[in-house]
């Protein structure tokens, strides 16, 4: 018997109904977590699932994981490196760099222009620069690993300079590359979400905040995020962990986006 989660629409419609579907609370989600790890009926499943393709990276600990194209040390993921540490889990930063540069996706091109505080607060309304560190139109389409900055150093290294630049212990938590594996699972969007969402019954929390805004990027959630939870759930009789960053009102701002002014300092002047 399959489990429906309901109409698309109406879950996309009522943040309440979203939340409850999607998310799961972090203190329940490590509990959970720990539960099924020790469940062997559950690991079986889900390793026959996946076709014993697990990353490395995600095996035999309790690790959460935030997944970008590239990641940096904006505000979103100094939150999750910060809640990692006070909440005594693995941070993984999982990276897509094989993905097509775009500027249309409002992520990928903050890696390329970045928004970066002048008082560090945090507040919504202090002043941002916003400074290009690519040629937007030089780059356009490129897999984002091929990508340089106008200095010419690669954009990916650029971005983990800043981690150092922030005092991060980088040996502290792990980047990984999942460009590979997400070619391996699946041909399409929905099918390699599904399978990326299958990882996370027992092998990791995601921490993601969905758009539910009248977008493309709300678009995906309602087409590709929804569909494959309802998968999952179907599939392993569970519900994938997914945890929010809070604040979550914040996703129609560039809130998470925001670098703090030190970054400045690693970007040559003209």
């Amino acid at each position: 018997m399959t489990i429906s989660i309901g109409d698309y629409n109406t879950i996309m419609d009522d943040r309440n109904i979203f939340n409850q579907i999607v998310y799961t609370p972090l203190s329940e989600a490590l509990r959970l977590l720990e539960e099924r790890q020790k469940d062997p009926v559950l690991m079986a499943k889900v390793n026959e699932l996946l076709k014993g393709d697990i990353p490395e990276v995600l095996k035999n600990k309790k690790c959460g994981v935030l997944c970008r194209q590239i990641a940096t040390p904006n505000n979103e993921t100094r939150m999750f490196l910060s809640i990692a540490k006070d909440n005594n889990f693995s941070p993984v930063l999982l990276e897509f760099q094989d993905d097509k540069f775009t500027s249309n996706n409002k992520y990928k091109h903050s890696l390329g222009k970045l928004f970066i505080k002048n008082d560090d607060n945090l507040g919504l309304d202090s002043f941002i620069d916003e400074i290009n560190i690519i040629d937007f139109t030089k780059h356009d389409g490129k897999k984002l690993r091929d990508i340089v900055t106008l200095w010419e150093e690669p954009l990916v290294d650029f971005h983990r300079r800043l981690f150092v630049l922030h005092d991060y212990n980088t040996t502290d938590f792990d980047f990984h590359d999942v460009s590979l594996w997400l070619k391996n699972n699946g041909d399409t969007a929905l099918n390699y979400y599904t399978n990326l969402l299958t990882l996370f019954t027992c092998y990791g929390i995601l921490f993601e905040n969905f758009l539910i805004s009248k977008d493309s990027e709300g678009d995906f959630t309602e087409k590709i995020v929804l569909p494959a939870i309802e998968k999952v759930i179907n599939l392993t009789g569970v519900k994938p962990l997914i945890v929010p960053i809070e604040p979550m009102d914040l996703e129609t701002e560039n809130f998470w986006l925001h670098h703090l002014s030190k970054v400045k300092t690693l970007i040559p002047k003209k």
